[in-house]
């Protein structure tokens, strides 16, 4: 399976935009214009699952069976467990240090709920069970895309039995379903629908024109059209600001928001397959792309930690605000990758290959399980 070096960069560059993301709420930003900017970073999640079905549908052809599954899950697990207990273990004890008065912490208020702890250990949290904001909130997303996970498979089978447009049926009925359901349910949108603790409902739409766009023929588009298109979409990510309720942020929501971003994974689909260059093609974010992942799920923990550190106190304008969450991006990169060579990798490796050596003694060969494409 050939690479697609746009996606190493674009998993890098969401990453570092949804730590950005997160990191402007904890530091005021005073220039409306750039507030707003860093508030369409919260997009990136969005194609966080487009692009996980699409590396997951990319994967060599299988042949499904009760063991191939469990070694798919399993190396799903692998990959995205670990890291996420350990860095929920630590919000668990800051915690329960809180609680019984070792930590004394300001504005910070101790989540000691049983069942949100549960759900969370077992990233369940996005499927209605409990609050998915508790503890390490970034986590609902693993939660819903953990659902991807086990249902994909089937998925899989059936769109190798019924053809491809049923995946796009299914896009269909899920975004504009899901919209209704999440607005039922108390959530805003769909793009909100995790606030709701129904998540899985927001992953799902994307997760699924991921794997459309991996299972069609390649798209046949002059590069200049894909050049001009690319453009457009910056263009409209940067400066559309459409009109908002009073204390609404002025960005795309709900089902305009997919559509927006469906269409600009599928130019950059393009522009990968037919080799036309974007600056995502960098050759350094190969190597970058690898500290994703822990970006992600670490961010929140170190800026728990580093902007108690460096008070938000300090800033005075715009211009220092940008600098300091700068500098809590540059930490959380460093951390991760420190996370990944002691501990991330290590561990991945050790467990992949005891599936691998699991799945030889079954002496399965049909159970051919997906290749490693695309973390979450």
């Amino acid at each position: 399976m050939n690479r697609l070096p746009d996606f190493d960069g674009l998993r890098f560059v969401f990453c570092l935009g949804i730590a950005t993301f997160h990191y402007a709420f904890l530091i005021p930003i005073e220039n409306q214009t750039v507030a707003a900017i860093i508030l369409r970073f919260a997009y990136f999640t969005d194609i966080f699952f487009i692009v996980s079905g699409l590396f997951l549908a990319r994967g060599r052809s299988r042949v499904w069976n009760r063991r191939s599954y469990v070694a798919f899950i399993g190396k799903r697990l692998a990959r995205i467990y670990p890291l996420h207990v350990a860095a929920f273990s630590c919000f668990v004890l800051i915690s329960v240090l809180t609680a019984y008065g070792f930590l004394h912490l300001h504005s910070y208020q101790p989540d000691m709920s049983w069942r949100n702890a549960l759900a969370q250990l077992f990233l369940v949290q996005s499927w209605g069970f409990s609050s998915s904001m508790a503890y390490n909130y970034v986590t609902w997303s693993l939660s819903a895309l953990l659902l991807m996970y086990l249902c994909f498979p089937f998925w899989d089978m059936l769109v190798d039995r019924w053809g491809r447009g049923l995946l796009l049926a299914g896009v269909a009925v899920a975004l504009l379903g899901g919209d209704v359901l999440s607005r039922r349910m108390g959530a805003p949108s769909i793009t909100r629908a995790h606030l709701s603790d129904i998540g899985l409902l927001r992953a799902l739409p994307s997760f699924l024109f991921g794997m459309w766009l991996a299972k069609g023929p390649h798209i046949s588009m002059p590069a200049w059209l894909i050049r001009l298109g690319l453009i457009a979409c910056v263009l409209v990510f940067l400066f559309f600001a459409p009109p908002a309720a009073a204390g609404e942020p002025p960005v795309l929501e709900g089902v305009p928001r997919l559509l927006f971003l469906y269409v600009f994974t599928t130019l950059l689909y393009a522009a990968s397959i037919r080799k036309v260059w974007t600056p995502l093609q960098w050759p350094g974010f190969e190597r970058l792309s690898r500290y994703s992942f822990g970006v992600y799920i670490l961010h929140p923990l170190v800026g728990f930690v580093f902007f108690r550190l460096f008070s938000p106190s300090w800033v005075h304008g715009t211009a220092s605000a940008l600098v300091l969450i700068a500098a809590g991006v540059i930490a959380v990169v460093l951390v991760a990758a420190v996370s990944y060579r002691l501990f991330e990798n290590p561990v991945n490796r050790w467990l992949t290959g005891k599936i691998n050596a699991w799945m030889s003694r079954g002496g399965d060969s049909s159970g051919r399980v997906a290749s490693q494409a695309g973390s979450a």
